[in-house]
């Protein structure tokens, strides 16, 4: 039986997904698959890696006639899966295939359970680091159910958020069932994806049809960064304006919500935000009292820059499109100050459950590479069920 289908969407990064996949069917575990979707312009890189691999737990969805935007791609993996589980990471991430072993706890544990999620890794690639970057372990690792009550006031009122949602239910570096996803597809126009930012877009549906959500503090993935990679493109100002005329192409032309004066070029917030109103607007859901929340969440996203020229552009953008949206008295709740000191060391050690370390430890190469490093880590799999 199949407990875990791993998803992987790749367009022209061929190197980066090849390197998670072969890390991840050196495991032992024969109750998990990989389903690598290529999107690429040659085909070849990926099919000679498939046939050399010649693992049954691989499967590989070629290029098609015409490249595919993101959300189509996506949108062709979920009937090619056959796991019980589903999940779905970038390319220059890496998801260990242990997590089968969480979800069968899980299942013993809490029967009902259809979503779960875990704590967060971030690693940027050595090729695109431009200094010494730091990096955040999680050092938790309990199992926590929690309210669907209070993951709505997350996500759609932008309770306690940062530059994004505190809630990060959904199929993206998170895991649900597939007769969750089949729901979600039932249940909104016949799809599983239905905005072109995808994994926002899976966050709003699956947390309207899920019943039970269910956080695993230890992570169990990467989120990587590769030079290739949005998240790179977004921290410089000129990168940013050449990866949204790409972004716009490829996004299927149906990205802003009405009324809603935030250019998604802006940034992340702005981006979840039109995410998050198309669909209220798409269901009929009306509600108040999220945007000063909002409005906060966009001071932080200017905060996140360490380009002193895109901070600046950015919050006179943002400035602009809260103005016209909410009036200048909504101003009150927006105050972004430049914060990166590149004079000052960065914090190495234990704060509160998170360790903070040098992102080069161990002098990892990849993101399968980081995790491995880190795993010896963090609490060991094998021991949760003991445990709880």
């Amino acid at each position: 039986m199949t407990m875990l289908s791993i998803c992987i969407p790749t367009r022209n990064r061929q190197v980066y997904a090849i390197s998670a996949v072969r890390a991840m069917l050196m495991s032992e575990r024969q109750d998990f698959e990989v389903v690598l979707a290529d999107n690429s312009d040659d085909p070849a890189p990926l099919a000679q890696f498939a046939a050399e691999a010649a693992d049954h737990r691989l499967k590989l969805l070629p290029p098609e006639d015409q490249v595919l935007s993101m959300r189509a791609n996506w949108e062709r993996m979920v009937p090619q899966t056959s796991g019980e589980w589903i999940s779905f990471i970038g390319d220059d991430d890496y998801l260990d295939p242990e997590l089968c072993e969480v979800l069968r706890v899980t299942m013993s544990r809490v029967p009902n359970v259809d979503t779960l999620t875990w704590g967060r890794l971030y690693f940027t690639w050595p090729d695109a680091r431009t200094g010494r970057e730091n990096t955040t372990m999680p050092t938790g690792s309990h199992l926590v159910g929690l309210k669907k009550e209070d993951m709505i006031r997350k996500l759609f009122f932008w309770q306690e958020a940062s530059d994004r949602p505190s809630c990060p239910y959904g199929v993206y570096h998170g895991a649900v069932k597939r007769a969750l996803l089949d729901d979600i597809r039932d249940t909104f126009t016949g799809q599983y994806f239905g905005h072109p930012i995808v994994d926002y877009d899976n966050i709003c549906r699956t947390l309207m049809v899920a019943s039970a959500f269910v956080y695993f503090e230890r992570p169990m993935s990467v989120f990587g960064a590769c030079k290739a990679s949005n998240s790179m493109g977004l921290r410089d100002a000129n990168a940013a304006k050449e990866l949204f005329k790409v972004f716009r192409t490829e996004m299927d032309g149906h990205m802003e919500a009405s009324n809603f004066p935030f250019p998604v070029e802006l940034g992340l917030t702005a981006q979840i935000g039109h995410v998050i109103e198309a669909f209220k607007q798409e269901q009929g859901i009306e509600i108040t009292g999220w945007e000063d929340n909002f409005i906060k969440a966009c001071a932080r996203n200017c905060e996140g820059h360490f380009d002193r020229a895109l901070f600046e552009e950015r919050k006179e953008g943002y400035r602009k499109a809260i103005i016209e949206w909410r009036g200048k008295e909504a101003l009150a709740s927006f105050d972004p100050k430049y914060k990166h000191r590149s004079d000052l060391p960065h914090f190495v050690g234990l704060h509160e459950k998170d360790l903070k370390m040098d992102m080069e430890i161990g002098g990892a190469t990849s993101a399968a590479e980081y995790y491995d490093i880190l795993n010896t880590m963090m609490f060991p799999i094998p021991l949760l069920e003991g445990r709880l």
